[in-house]
């Protein structure tokens, strides 16, 4: 499995275009085949910062993803409406565990 995080800060005039496209982004995501989860948030104490929660199923999926042309929109139309470089991190999994409290 491979997570994929990712954060972008808009400023207050751009955070409604940001959410629409944030919010399209996730659907069409969340229809591919090899997509386990994709989520998107706002930081309660942050507003402004968004912060992304992927994770897929395996290379082949991610290699996939950034493929299709919505992704490769919203990426390119987020970096203009963030007011700095978006950061996108891929994380590869070998092993996950509950936490027991």
């Amino acid at each position: 499995m491979f997570i994929i995080t990712g954060r972008a800060a808009v400023s207050d005039g751009n955070r409604k275009r940001f959410l629409e496209i944030a919010e399209a982004q996730t659907r069409a995501s969340r229809r591919e085949e090899g997509c386990l989860e994709y989520s998107f948030y706002e930081d309660a104490m942050v507003p402004g910062l968004f912060l992304f929660l992927e994770k897929w199923k395996d290379q082949a999926a991610i290699d996939f993803h950034f493929k299709q042309s919505y992704c490769l929109d919203f990426i390119e139309e987020a970096g203009r409406l963030a007011t700095d470089d978006p950061d996108i991190s891929i994380f590869e999994v070998q092993s996950q565990r509950a936490v027991e409290p």
